[in-house]
Protein backbone atom coordinates (compact mmCIF):
# COMPACT_ATOMS: atom_id res chain seq x y z
CA UNK A 1 0.00 0.00 0.00
CA UNK A 2 1.25 3.61 -0.92
CA UNK A 3 1.47 6.56 1.77
CA UNK A 4 -1.04 8.01 -0.88
CA UNK A 5 -3.35 5.29 -0.48
CA UNK A 6 -3.17 5.11 3.37
CA UNK A 7 -3.86 8.95 3.61
CA UNK A 8 -7.08 8.64 1.56
CA UNK A 9 -7.76 6.13 3.43
CA UNK A 10 -7.79 7.75 6.68
CA UNK A 11 -9.55 10.54 4.92
CA UNK A 12 -12.02 8.34 4.44
CA UNK A 13 -12.45 6.89 7.34
CA UNK A 14 -12.68 10.18 9.47
CA UNK A 15 -15.40 11.18 7.58
CA UNK A 16 -17.23 8.16 7.71
CA UNK A 17 -16.32 7.60 11.49
CA UNK A 18 -17.81 11.04 12.16
CA UNK A 19 -21.15 9.89 10.50
CA UNK A 20 -21.98 7.83 13.12
CA UNK A 21 -25.63 6.59 13.77
CA UNK A 22 -27.10 9.18 16.29
CA UNK A 23 -30.27 7.18 17.45
CA UNK A 24 -27.98 4.28 18.15
CA UNK A 25 -25.54 6.48 19.88
CA UNK A 26 -27.65 8.13 22.10
CA UNK A 27 -29.38 5.03 23.28
CA UNK A 28 -26.28 3.42 23.97
CA UNK A 29 -24.21 5.81 25.54
CA UNK A 30 -27.13 6.48 27.98
CA UNK A 31 -27.75 3.17 29.26
CA UNK A 32 -23.88 2.47 29.63
CA UNK A 33 -23.64 6.01 31.40
CA UNK A 34 -26.50 4.51 33.41
CA UNK A 35 -25.14 1.08 34.42
CA UNK A 36 -21.74 2.41 35.60
CA UNK A 37 -22.20 5.89 36.35
CA UNK A 38 -22.69 6.08 39.58
CA UNK A 39 -19.86 6.41 43.13
CA UNK A 40 -20.87 2.98 44.12
CA UNK A 41 -21.25 1.06 41.01
CA UNK A 42 -19.90 -2.57 40.88
CA UNK A 43 -16.30 -2.90 38.52
CA UNK A 44 -19.05 -5.78 36.59
CA UNK A 45 -21.15 -2.84 35.54
CA UNK A 46 -18.16 -1.47 33.79
CA UNK A 47 -18.20 -4.86 31.52
CA UNK A 48 -22.06 -4.87 31.17
CA UNK A 49 -21.71 -0.88 30.27
CA UNK A 50 -18.97 -1.65 27.55
CA UNK A 51 -20.98 -4.47 26.24
CA UNK A 52 -24.12 -2.05 26.01
CA UNK A 53 -21.85 0.17 23.74
CA UNK A 54 -20.37 -2.70 21.20
CA UNK A 55 -24.00 -4.07 20.68
CA UNK A 56 -25.39 -0.53 20.55
CA UNK A 57 -22.27 -0.16 17.80
CA UNK A 58 -23.08 -2.86 16.13
CA UNK A 59 -26.70 -2.21 15.71
CA UNK A 60 -26.32 1.42 15.07
CA UNK A 61 -22.72 1.22 12.48
CA UNK A 62 -21.45 -1.98 12.71
CA UNK A 63 -24.11 -3.56 10.36
CA UNK A 64 -22.96 -0.65 7.33
CA UNK A 65 -18.98 -1.21 8.48
CA UNK A 66 -19.37 -5.44 7.64
CA UNK A 67 -21.19 -4.34 4.54
CA UNK A 68 -18.15 -1.83 3.47
CA UNK A 69 -15.53 -4.52 4.17
CA UNK A 70 -17.45 -7.18 1.75
CA UNK A 71 -18.13 -4.62 -1.09
CA UNK A 72 -14.40 -4.26 -1.78
CA UNK A 73 -12.33 -7.13 -0.44
CA UNK A 74 -9.42 -6.56 -2.60
CA UNK A 75 -8.78 -2.49 -2.62
CA UNK A 76 -6.41 -1.81 0.62
CA UNK A 77 -7.24 1.26 1.50
CA UNK A 78 -10.61 0.37 2.18
CA UNK A 79 -9.07 -1.50 4.90
CA UNK A 80 -7.45 1.36 6.52
CA UNK A 81 -10.83 3.49 5.87
CA UNK A 82 -13.09 0.86 7.30
CA UNK A 83 -10.15 0.56 10.51
CA UNK A 84 -10.61 4.74 11.24
CA UNK A 85 -14.00 4.33 10.29
CA UNK A 86 -14.59 2.12 12.99
CA UNK A 87 -12.59 3.52 15.57
CA UNK A 88 -13.37 7.11 15.04
CA UNK A 89 -17.37 6.38 15.33
CA UNK A 90 -17.04 4.02 18.11
CA UNK A 91 -14.61 6.00 20.38
CA UNK A 92 -16.40 9.61 19.10
CA UNK A 93 -19.81 8.41 18.73
CA UNK A 94 -20.18 5.83 21.35
CA UNK A 95 -17.47 5.84 24.10
CA UNK A 96 -16.67 9.71 24.14
CA UNK A 97 -20.58 10.25 25.21
CA UNK A 98 -20.96 7.02 28.14
CA UNK A 99 -17.33 8.32 29.67
CA UNK A 100 -18.68 12.25 30.56
CA UNK A 101 -21.81 10.63 31.66
CA UNK A 102 -19.83 8.48 33.99
CA UNK A 103 -17.77 10.98 35.36
CA UNK A 104 -20.60 13.40 36.11
CA UNK A 105 -22.74 10.29 37.54
CA UNK A 106 -19.95 9.12 39.96
CA UNK A 107 -19.47 12.83 41.41
CA UNK A 108 -22.61 13.29 42.41
CA UNK A 109 -23.05 12.41 46.12
CA UNK A 110 -27.16 12.19 47.10
CA UNK A 111 -28.30 8.80 44.89
CA UNK A 112 -29.02 9.70 41.58
CA UNK A 113 -25.45 9.30 39.98
CA UNK A 114 -27.01 7.14 37.18
CA UNK A 115 -29.74 9.57 36.59
CA UNK A 116 -27.00 12.26 35.97
CA UNK A 117 -25.10 9.81 34.08
CA UNK A 118 -27.81 9.09 31.84
CA UNK A 119 -28.68 12.70 31.20
CA UNK A 120 -25.22 13.74 30.05
CA UNK A 121 -24.37 11.06 28.12
CA UNK A 122 -27.64 11.79 26.13
CA UNK A 123 -27.11 14.93 25.86
CA UNK A 124 -23.42 14.58 24.98
CA UNK A 125 -24.36 12.29 22.50
CA UNK A 126 -26.74 14.72 21.19
CA UNK A 127 -24.63 17.57 20.54
CA UNK A 128 -21.93 15.39 18.97
CA UNK A 129 -25.00 14.09 16.12
CA UNK A 130 -25.28 17.32 15.31
CA UNK A 131 -21.79 18.87 15.29
CA UNK A 132 -20.22 15.94 13.38
CA UNK A 133 -21.52 15.07 10.10
CA UNK A 134 -20.68 18.83 9.37
CA UNK A 135 -17.00 18.33 10.36
CA UNK A 136 -17.77 15.33 8.38
CA UNK A 137 -18.81 17.79 5.56
CA UNK A 138 -15.57 19.93 6.16
CA UNK A 139 -13.12 16.96 5.59
CA UNK A 140 -14.45 15.88 2.92
CA UNK A 141 -14.46 19.78 1.31
CA UNK A 142 -11.05 19.96 2.09
CA UNK A 143 -9.72 16.24 0.91
CA UNK A 144 -11.55 17.18 -2.31
CA UNK A 145 -14.01 15.26 -2.38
Amino acid sequence: MTPLGALIGTVDGLALGLQFNPIAAAVGAMAAAALAGYSKAPRARRLWALLVLVVAWAIGDGIRVVGAVTAEPRFQPAYVAVLVWSLIGFGLGYALPALAGMFVGRRVTRGTGWLSAGAVALTVSLALGVIAPRLADGIRFLAGG
